[in-house]
């Protein structure tokens, strides 16, 4: 169980990452850009907007995470969202990002990080589950 609250938790955290950027100046966020190798993005409400917006989801999704930190079991099939999420969301990043041409350095973290976190939710999800439930079956605790 502990080791699902640890990957809970940092999914978490990742997740909260984006919060500063929904307050951050316009300048900072173009020099993160840059550093990852993207032209500067267009000063407009619309693309200023859905990064803010983008960033503020994430910060909700973290605060999702967290909660299932405290008690996974405790939520039923929303673990399984989280970590089958997780792994969609890396399949999305990586095709978005290989269609797109854009630099690996920009979305291979993402990619990489939602797959294999997520993959590690659901197999270590369903291991506790299975113990949980033998437990039940023979009225052994482990």
């Amino acid at each position: 169980m502990k080791s699902l609250k640890i990957a809970l938790w940092i999914s978490a955290l990742a997740c909260l990452a984006a919060v500063p950027f929904i307050v951050l100046p316009w300048e900072i966020i173009e020099d993160i850009m840059m550093g990852f190798g993207l032209n500067p993005l267009p000063d407009v409400p619309m693309v200023i907007y859905l990064i803010r917006i983008f960033s503020g989801v994430s910060g909700l999704i973290g605060i999702f995470f967290i909660m299932l930190a405290k008690n996974p079991l405790g939520y039923g099939a929303m673990l399984n969202l989280a970590a089958y999420g997780l792994i969609g969301f890396g399949f999305l990043v990586l095709i978005l990002g290989l269609n797109l041409k854009i630099p690996l350095t920009v979305f291979v973290g993402d990619a990489v990080f939602g797959i294999i976190f997520g993959v590690v939710i659901a197999i270590l999800s369903t291991k506790i589950k299975k113990t949980q439930e033998a437990e039940k079956e023979t009225g052994i605790r482990g």
